[in-house]
């Protein structure tokens, strides 16, 4: 197939696919309000919260790192088990954490499940790697398209026949586990180059992205820290309205970030030529079109939201006294979305620094925010130290990007 050809497939059905993922992954918040309650739901929304933090651990920010290996410095099989180790530190950390909280015993329960049904993306995430690096991304999109809907059908029947949200998640555990072994590891150890070694082990490639791994957890922790004062301080009756929320204006967030993915190895490959103009043109294009994005959802919230949310939630209709929350939520999305794409960007350039850096100033922020807006202004100071955490990240690592490509033209003007 020709690499045009291929690379339109490759957004298309991984953008289509990524979309139907998470647009499923919303439907379980929205069956879980009219199934269970907001109670229910914030239940899961915590779990959610532990969940993603775990994921972007397992995953170890090593994704980027792996498909721009283009030199093979280490083996396919080196990100392989560097990934079981991941996974297990995840998972045990998620264990302590529930175990330090104050949480009921049947709040831990669902943490933890919810946690290994997130842990199998990281695991899945590692083959699809492999898929990317050979330039398959209509695959990955397919199976995000298919754990989709795997996991909505037996979320929807566990509520419906158990009644239980535990018994449900252990149901879907068990079948994103078994499609992931079934249909994704064969499919990446396909392309995977089992008999290239690579110069480095394991122990090194956990050092080396040990900055990617930080950045990882402490990008993720920006969006998390709001959530998880929100339940601390407000209880998780009001977590349950905030996610409900949330969770529908997050979609915008992950169209605009997967529709970027497919792009990431031709910002590698401009980068490696230090085709600096043309890689500043790719951030100039996805910034604009970020810009238009927050007008169209803007625009959409004024006309639409309280429409929208007493659809989505016919059954529990208190949430309409919400409705502002999407305002700053909107913003929210579209900035994160632009992070998310800098942090690509920084690992593409192998700028560690700016990438710790950016985040922890995030996170400083969004903890800061938290505790000063949460108290007084409730679910609205929620939203607000969303707001502000992810603005200080982009802002931060902006400025590193920048820095950096100049310093990359100044030494390509010298050679």
């Amino acid at each position: 197939m020709p690499k045009a050809e291929q690379l339109r497939r490759n957004v298309v059905f991984n953008t289509a696919g990524n979309l139907l993922f998470f647009g499923c992954q919303y439907l379980t918040s929205l069956l879980v309000v009219w199934l269970g309650g907001y109670e229910d739901a914030g239940y899961l929304a915590t779990a959610m919260t532990v969940a993603n933090v775990a994921l972007s651990f397992a995953c170890y920010g090593m994704r980027t790192y792996q498909v721009s290996d283009l030199e093979g410095v280490y083996s396919d099989r080196t990100y392989l088990q560097s990934r079981y180790i991941t996974l297990v530190l995840a998972l045990l950390a998620s264990a302590v954490f529930a175990l330090a909280n104050s949480y009921s015993a049947l709040q831990r329960a669902i943490i933890l499940v919810y946690t290994g049904c997130r842990l199998v993306e990281a695991y899945v995430d590692v083959w699809h790697g492999f898929l990317q690096k050979d330039e398959r991304m209509d695959l990955v999109g397919i199976s995000f398209g298919a754990r989709g809907l795997l996991s909505i059908i037996t979320f929807a029947g566990g509520l419906v026949l158990c009644k239980d949200l535990m018994t449900t998640l252990l149901v879907m555990l068990a079948a994103n586990l078994l499609y992931a072994l079934l249909a994704d590891r064969p499919q990446g150890a396909k392309r995977a180059q089992w008999q290239k070694a690579g110069s480095k082990g394991v122990i090194s490639l956990l050092w080396v992205c040990a900055p990617l791994a930080a950045y990882s957890f402490l990008n993720t922790a920006i969006g998390s820290v709001p959530k998880y004062f929100c339940e601390r301080m407000l209880g998780t009756v009001q977590m349950g309205y905030f996610n409900s929320i949330f969770s529908p204006v997050a979609i915008i967030q992950v169209g605009a970030t997967y529709l970027f993915v497919p792009f990431i190895t031709t910002f590698a490959k401009l980068w490696n030529k230090k085709d600096i103009r043309g890689f500043l043109k790719g951030v100039a294009v996805c910034a604009a079109l970020l810009f238009g994005l927050f007008w169209l959802g803007m625009a959409g919230v004024a006309l639409l939201g309280r429409w929208a949310l007493g659809i989505l939630y016919y059954t529990r209709p208190e949430i309409l006294d919400y409705t502002f929350l999407l305002y700053p939520l909107v913003g929210a999305a579209i900035v994160t979305s632009f992070s998310l794409i800098l942090c690509h960007l920084l690992t593409i350039m192998r700028s560690m620094k700016g990438l710790i850096i950016g985040n922890v100033c995030g996170i400083a922020a969004s903890i800061a925010a938290s505790l000063a807006f949460t108290g007084p202004l409730g679910l609205t100071g929620t939203a607000l130290a969303n707001l502000l955490g992810v603005t200080a990240q982009a802002a931060v690592l902006f400025a590193f990007l920048v820095a950096g490509c100049r310093k990359a033209a100044k030494a390509a003007d010298k050679n």
